[in-house]
């Protein structure tokens, strides 16, 4: 599924909010002519950075062939579910019908100190997260979210960690760059402490598979 933009979008919505292409591209950690080039619709493939710029207008990226009630059916992984890893069993427990190596831009991991990293929001768009983007069916994915949130104490009180909606970056066969519609999820409480995880990809061994 790839997505493509109308960046005259972007550029009529930052009109009505009144805010210069300077100001997007600070909000949005992207260079002023970055933004310039996504609104002449010189970029057409979402990369790292023109998500950001899109949130940024208060806009949402529409997706070619969108699922039945825009529901994503990817789930993306960057902790203890990736294939090797301890949850990985519960991961392929839910039946995916496959999963491939993917990247979150505008996202930071942080180290919990146990045997799962964090995962936040960056105000730096070109900041990755690496993992694994898993796809599931429209009959299983509900199923599976609900196991998935039990897990990472989405209903506690209070929530460890939250369910998010973002878009996984990741290549085809042909090298050809998708941006995929997943549900990820959010560590809740506040960071403050915790060790950043170094290039985004959590490889703490202790987390892994024996």
């Amino acid at each position: 599924m790839t997505v493509f933009l109308d960046g005259r979008q972007i550029r009529a919505r930052r009109d009505i909010l009144g805010l210069t292409l300077q100001e997007v591209a600070d909000k949005a950690g992207v260079t002023r002519q970055y933004v310039s080039s996504v609104e002449s619709n010189k970029i057409q493939l979402v990369p790292p950075g023109v998500a950001r710029i899109v949130e940024t207008v208060g806009l949402t990226i529409t997706f070619g062939q969108p699922q039945s009630n825009d529901f994503p059916r990817h789930f993306f992984t960057y902790g203890s579910m990736k294939p090797g890893f301890l949850r990985y069993g519960i991961v392929e427990g839910s039946l995916p019908v496959g999963h491939r190596p993917a990247f979150l831009a505008g996202y930071r991991l942080y180290d919990s100190g146990m045997d799962y990293p964090c995962l936040v929001r960056s105000e730096n768009a070109g900041e990755l997260v690496s993992g694994f983007v898993f796809e599931f069916t429209e009959l299983t994915i509900h199923k599976a979210l609900q196991t998935f949130d039990v897990i990472e104490g989405v209903d506690d009180d209070p929530p460890l960690f939250t369910r998010h909606r973002s878009v996984a970056l990741t290549t085809t066969d042909h090298h050809d760059q998708l941006a995929v519609p997943c549900w990820v999820y959010l560590y809740s409480p506040s960071v403050e402490g915790l060790k950043p995880v170094k290039d985004g990809n959590w490889i703490k061994e202790k987390g892994r598979k024996k």
